[in-house]
């Protein structure tokens, strides 16, 4: 703030004291600005400096949320393939309601301040929930080849048709009052399409897409939307829509014990739910089983939360229904920045690691997301917090001993 230096740290020293806290249980995550910074749609306002609480919305001075996510378990075909016409519909209706949420606020009249900031840039974020149940639909395994370009495609469409609608809504109602100067500037445009981490080699159905019609549509009106998608961890509205996997997490487990609390760190009205994946059940139905076989896949999975190491269930159902434990910290790493590469604001993710991984294993991690190009980064080594939301019941008993 200003050019005044506050205090001087050592930055591997510091490094060193977050990796460790990290480390012993998941806290504090890791904000990349310099990343951020470089996709700041409006550098002549303001330079980012911090996010919503959990991470995945940049905000400049009495900036708000204005957050959606397209549940992607609702845009499947009866085949098992992602029904792109109407996703693309969906994408540009939620954008739509979300400029509208701009405007319908309900700001407070003692902070003009908070208005002034959300109209000036119109930021909203459009994001996803329930890409692991589209894997799971499609038989590609998260974190694989396969569910790395299947999340990039996606989410390619998501910020392509988000766009398209922002530059019609730009037409229609005229672009965000701060756009003069911004990276949208018509006559000065600095902002680029995106491209994939990694070329795309697999056709999933996608209709074309074409950056230079977007490029054109900025020029000729302008955006409505300084910054248009987001992924937010969307626990509970996944739960209440019914989708397995919550924002672009994998699946947590094929069952797993779900906490509910009256009030935050009260043990007073605290509930235990127990849960096991719907589209897990329906693939073992068909898959030639007997009953007395697939009880006790039921029972193993009961316990572990996951079905791998279970030689008696196929190997291609173990290959597509991977959960959170099964996949490294470089897979998940890598989903976020695929991802990243079509999210202009930033993504709400968790890095898994198993209970045996070294101080070592999480300074690599925050290493890797940032050379990815990821914004931020949560690390969360299993069993290393008292009290969680989801365990799966073998976690459960080592905790409890």
């Amino acid at each position: 703030h200003g050019d005044k230096v506050w205090q001087e740290v050592d930055a591997p020293e510091l490094f060193n004291e977050i990796i460790t806290a990290a480390h012993h249980n998941g806290e504090p995550g890791i904000l990349f600005l310099d990343t951020a910074n470089r996709d700041n749609p409006v550098p002549h306002l303001y330079e980012l400096e911090a996010t919503n609480p959990c991470g995945e919305q940049w905000l400049g001075p009495y900036e708000n949320c204005c957050l959606g996510s397209i549940n992607l378990a609702r845009h499947l075909t009866p085949r098992g393939k992602i029904d792109w016409e109407k996703l693309a519909e969906t994408i540009r209706l939620s954008t739509i309601f979300l400029d509208d949420v701009v405007e319908a606020n309900a700001y407070v009249p003692e902070v003009p301040e908070l208005r002034e900031a959300a109209l000036a840039v119109r930021r909203i974020g459009l994001g996803i929930m329930g890409l692991a149940d589209a894997m799971y639909a499609l038989g590609v395994s998260y974190g694989g080849e396969d569910g790395l370009e299947l999340a990039a495609q996606i989410m390619e469409f998501v910020r392509y048709h988000a766009m398209r609608t922002s530059i019609n809504l730009s037409r229609e109602r005229k672009p965000f009052l701060a756009i003069k100067g911004s990276i949208y500037d018509p006559k000065k445009l600095v902002w680029q399409p995106p491209s994939p981490l990694y070329p795309y080699e697999r056709d999933f159905g996608r209709p074309k897409i074409d950056w230079q019609t977007v490029v054109a549509g900025i020029k000729k009106y302008g955006i409505r939307n300084g910054a248009q998608t987001t992924v937010a961890p969307t626990g509970t509205i996944s739960t209440v829509a019914g989708a397995e996997g919550y924002g672009c997490e994998p699946v947590f487990a094929l069952s797993y014990v779900r906490k509910l609390f009256q009030a935050a760190g009260e043990d007073q009205g605290k509930r235990e739910l127990s849960y096991t994946s719907p589209m897990f059940d329906q693939v073992l139905e068909k898959s030639g089983l007997d009953h007395t076989h697939r009880d006790s896949v039921y029972e193993e999975v009961r316990r572990k939360g996951t079905v791998q190491g279970i030689k008696k269930v196929p190997e291609e159902i173990r290959r597509v229904f991977v959960v959170s434990q099964d996949i490294t910290p470089e897979q998940h790493i890598k989903m976020q920045a695929v991802l990243q590469r079509f999210v202009d604001n930033s993504i709400s993710k968790t890095c898994n690691f198993p209970p045996n991984a070294t101080v070592e294993d999480v300074r690599k991690a925050y290493l890797e997301a940032w050379k990815l190009g990821c914004k931020g980064l949560t690390v969360y080594v299993t069993g290393t917090r008292k009290e969680v939301v989801l365990e799966t019941e073998e976690t459960k008993q080592k905790r409890e001993g």
